[in-house]
């Protein structure tokens, strides 16, 4: 195992014995549109309709990490979705973890169900790793195909 993970193996098992959490996670975070695009690689001949719109998308999210969950809100649409995790690795600037479990939406009958069903393909039933990557006030996590990322920054820090 290299340095900067932090793991154990235990005497019994002979595998990894993991963090159960990394207290750099824990609070509310919410998405930065302004440094999520910063740096935001575009498509070529894209509107500047196209573009505005696209970015109104972003800025909005808030995610809550606890020790074995993490909640996503848009209070703006007033909506909640949880999903349990475990932490797998960290090392001094990232943390991987994985998210399983079925969605759980409050209020389900609410909301459209096609919207409910995309939901459900970003947020799959199967166990998904994500890399979480911390920088400065900041933590980024790839998007779509890996060329762009969108950033978060903590609000709210839970005790």
């Amino acid at each position: 195992m290299g340095k900067t993970l932090r793991s154990k193996m235990t005497a019994k098992s002979k595998s990894p014995a993991f963090p159960k959490t990394d207290e750099r996670l824990l609070g509310t975070w919410k998405s930065d549109r302004i440094r999520t695009f910063k740096e935001w690689s575009w498509t070529k001949n894209i509107s500047p309709q196209k573009k505005k719109r696209f970015q109104s998308i972003f800025g909005k999210l808030e995610i809550t990490y606890t020790r074995t969950k993490i909640i996503s809100s848009l209070r703006h649409r007033k909506w909640e979705q949880a999903t349990r995790y475990k932490v797998v690795a960290t090392d001094q600037t990232s943390v991987a973890i994985v998210l399983f479990g079925e969605l759980q939406i409050k209020n389900r009958r609410q909301y459209n169900p096609e919207n409910l069903k995309f939901a459900e393909t970003l947020f799959p039933r199967q166990a998904q790793i994500s890399h979480v990557h911390f920088d400065k006030k900041h933590y980024w996590v790839s998007l779509g195909t890996g060329k762009n990322r969108e950033f978060f920054r903590k609000i709210r820090n839970t005790k």
